[in-house]
């Protein structure tokens, strides 16, 4: 008996994807391309990408297309669990923060380092036509203080997105800032005071940790799995033995986990938070940069009293330079707009203006779209080629937004030596210690995939792979 043609076709696919001419991640050719490439019909074409969806080795994305699914990951392939605070600590600073800060900003450097979209990510066409069309017709007006709590358009379709996370923020309650560390900074002045204690992810975003050492607080470290996010149990313990005036978490999309909090585990939390009467702060920048499906609904949408303090930002996935970003809160708003006023006093109208109409023309639902698939595949290949070049025992997690990759190396590797190393090579990472309260993790690294994957970027991971077996402990 032939073998239909549409299985012929499948196979053939398969075969490619197996020597790594389509790795995980990456998309595969719409269903009238192939028809057209491979003088088949279109009929023949889906029945093909059909039987590879039964196999398991390609998904379909909504208005994206098909992609190659990532490999399945065993427990052995994650980072394991971190360790639990045993008391509150006073954050440290490792000496090689400010080293590897500087090399961020070279141009010469390969960025594996900041976690920022690359130049292709950005719309900047889109974007300076629509500042030039926004100056004519302000005028003047465009370069004006915009005070707390911001301009009002903004704060409007800010509360509009913020409905498909679960969030109902009347646009009273949202105070623009100028990007999330600004958000984060006012959240955390409203709700505490210097010498509290307040509970943070391990590992978590280093900003994080220097806004609670730059206010005098002491801070709890809180286990994090790969996949499920932080420890309810742990938090719990920690909660009872000592007074947690607040929770700064990242339920959605990690950084640098990449973990998505499930939707009971956030429930749980929020009724620990009220039990223990703390606040959570919710960190909720790469939400929005799901690989695929729909937006996970954010911790804030299971607030039950206002204690939940929501921040977010378009730096992850529009422009980082255009420093806009968003706090929301009813129950700390009076307090939040006080400290806006005294600090920064007012953010970039003309920012402001500029994001506001982006969202207004519907050219964000487009353009998130195709940046989270993207990031999507530029993390599949990353992660593939770290898996293969790093010493073996190395773990690195499998994020399903965001755009970063935490690394896991065997116990006797020292990534602080390895960021050295590859600066003097023209690499840039982020060593493990900078996302520890304590300086531990120094063993983990976080490397970003915010660019394109290239050439370039794959010389560097090898160069990487050989460069830690010289970095031992």
């Amino acid at each position: 008996m032939n073998t239909p043609l549409y299985q012929e076709l499948a196979t053939k696919i398969q075969g490619l994807i197996r020597a790594g001419t389509f790795p995980s991640g990456s998309k595969l050719p719409s269903v009238r391309r192939l028809s057209r490439e491979q003088n088949v019909s279109v009929t023949t074409a889906m029945e093909a990408y059909s039987r590879l969806e039964g196999l398991g080795l390609i998904q379909s994305r909504p208005r994206s297309g098909y992609f190659v699914r990532p490999p399945i990951v065993t427990a052995g392939q994650l980072p394991k669990p971190s360790e639990q605070s045993r008391k509150p600590i006073t954050v440290q600073y490792p000496q090689i923060m400010q080293a590897v800060i500087e090399a961020v900003a070279n141009p010469r450097i390969v960025p594996f380092g900041a976690a920022a979209p690359g130049d292709e990510i950005i719309p900047h066409k889109r974007l300076s036509t629509l500042s030039n069309a926004l100056i004519r017709r302000h005028g003047a007006a465009a370069f004006r203080y915009s005070m707390a709590p911001g301009r009002k358009e903004l704060r409007a379709i800010i509360s509009r997105r913020m409905l498909s996370a679960g969030v109902q923020a009347d646009p009273d309650d949202i105070v623009t800032t100028q990007g999330a560390t600004e958000a984060l900074a006012l959240a955390l002045r409203a709700t505490t005071s210097p010498g509290d204690v307040v509970a943070v992810e391990n590992p978590t975003y280093f900003g994080i940790l220097h806004l609670c050492k730059d206010f005098g607080l002491n801070v709890v470290e809180v286990p994090m799995d790969a996949q499920k996010g932080i420890s309810i149990t742990a938090l719990e313990e920690l909660s009872t033995n000592y007074k947690i005036a607040a929770c700064i978490v990242q339920p959605s999309f990690q950084n640098p986990l990449g973990s998505c909090m499930p939707d009971d585990t956030k429930k749980q939390l929020v009724d620990l938070a009220i039990a223990r009467d703390f606040a959570l702060i919710e960190d909720d920048l790469y939400g929005e940069l799901g690989h695929s499906g729909p937006r996970p609904s954010a911790l804030a949408g299971f607030d039950k009293d206002g204690r939940v303090i929501q921040c977010g930002s378009v730096s992850k996935w529009l422009a980082p330079g255009i420093r806009v970003g968003w706090v929301i809160s009813r129950k700390y708003r009076d307090e939040i707009r006080r400290l806006k006023a005294i600090h920064s006093l007012s953010s970039s109208t003309l920012s402001e203006l500029v994001v506001a109409e982006y969202f207004a023309i519907g050219g964000a639902e487009r353009h998130l779209r195709r940046v989270s698939s993207l990031f999507g595949e530029y993390c599949a290949e990353m992660r593939e080629a770290v898996l293969r070049e790093f010493p073996a025992g190395t773990r690195v997690n499998q994020p399903k937004g965001g755009f970063v990759l935490w690394v896991e190396m065997p116990e006797k590797y020292d990534s602080e030596l390895l960021s050295i190393a590859a600066l003097e090579h023209d690499i840039c990472l982020i060593p493990g210690s900078l996302f520890s309260a304590s300086c531990g993790l120094k063993n983990c690294l976080r490397l970003s995939c915010g660019h394109s994957w290239s050439k370039r970027s794959a010389e560097a991971i090898r160069t990487l792979g050989r460069l830690v077996t010289t970095c031992v402990r």
